[in-house]
């Protein structure tokens, strides 16, 4: 089996064994739907309002239903993010106990090979990585596709002519994204591992202060602190300078698009083939097209975080056990009285 394969299946395993309470679960993904399906709705609504914009002609029964949309799509959008991030925490507190009880039974060959820090690290960071991917990223990926998919089907009928122009930036983007987001997994995956280490060895170094201090190993202590310090500002700089291109390269394709799309449908307007309020409307559905897809890197980023973090949860609940002796308990009561023999008081 493919190393991704198998990753990806401890990964539902685990999930699925926290016993997530699936219907909240299935209740905020479905508000998250509808929150992105009453989205779609508003840059209709917004057309006909500035194409029948008129103070003597005001429709204020109009202007209320749009205000009462806002007001729904705020409601269910609360309500989908409590639920999410219940299933979230739920999900992180059952994988912390897991690791808890596991950590407190493992014989101490363990942590002799391990330091103590990284098994911290294990409970604490890699659980909080599922715990996002679970409540935020997972339901923000399947609310833009459902927002991508919507805006593109309506932005066809609207203006498949601007629609199609819109799309020539997509390759353009795929093209330069695609080698850079792989470039960007390893070096966080590389950031992740190297901080789980580091906390490994300042953890260590500090709980055995004395006899570090006792052995005057300061100077090697503070060598090896260095090295780590020196490799996360490496790492990080890394990882700096991939962003450092990216958000400049997005931004000037959005820019361009919208820029594109302004100057042609302003001619269109003109000429009028297309009214001021479907203009409005498109850079509306626009915006609801651009934002998705960059969240869509980060959603696979954290994807494969968390396939690594589930990893190495998976090898600690994986070891093996040491055989627990539980203490008799026994009344004082029921002891019998120690003999004294040959003992002087003084």
């Amino acid at each position: 089996m493919e190393p991704s394969k198998t990753s990806s299946s401890h990964f539902i395993k685990l999930i699925l064994s926290t016993k997530l309470p699936r219907l909240i679960l299935i209740l905020g993904l479905l508000g998250s739907v509808l929150t992105t399906l009453i989205g779609l709705t508003i840059p209709i609504l917004t057309r006909e309002l500035v194409d029948g914009f008129s103070i003597t002609t005001l429709n204020w029964w109009f202007i209320a239903i749009i205000i009462g949309v806002f007001i729904v799509h705020a409601l269910v959008d609360g309500l989908s993010a409590y639920a999410l991030a219940y299933v979230g925490q739920k999900v992180v507190a059952r994988l912390r106990e897991f690791l808890w009880k596991k950590l407190i039974r493992l014989p101490v060959p363990f942590f002799q090979k391990q330091p103590s820090g990284e098994s911290v690290s294990r409970v604490i960071n890699d659980t909080g990585i599922v715990k996002d991917l679970v409540s935020q990223h997972f339901p923000q990926f399947i609310s833009g596709l459902i927002s991508i998919i919507g805006a593109v089907i309506l932005l066809l009928f609207m203006d498949w002519k601007m629609t199609i122009m819109m799309f020539i930036a997509v390759p353009i983007t795929v093209l330069v994204m695609f080698p850079l987001g792989r470039q960007m997994l390893k070096v966080s995956r590389s950031l992740q591992n190297q901080t789980a280490n580091f906390q490994g060895e300042i953890q260590q170094t500090i709980s055995e202060i004395k006899l570090m201090k006792s052995s005057t190993a300061e100077l090697k202590e503070e060598q090896r602190g260095m090295r780590g310090i020196f490799g996360l500002l490496q790492t990080g700089l890394k990882e700096a300078r991939i962003t450092a291109i990216i958000s400049p390269f997005i931004y000037m394709i959005v820019m361009l698009v919208i820029v594109v799309i302004i100057g042609y449908g302003g001619i269109r307007v003109e000429e009028g083939t297309m009214s001021t309020g479907s203009l409005v409307a498109f850079l509306l559905y626009l915006f609801q097209i651009i934002f998705p897809i960059t969240t869509f890197a980060m959603f696979f980023t954290e994807v494969q975080k968390a396939k690594g973090a589930t990893e190495r949860i998976a090898e600690i609940l994986n070891e093996e056990e040491e055989e627990i002796n539980p203490g008799m308990e026994k009344s004082i009561a029921e002891l019998s009285a120690l003999p004294m023999i040959r003992v002087k008081m003084f």
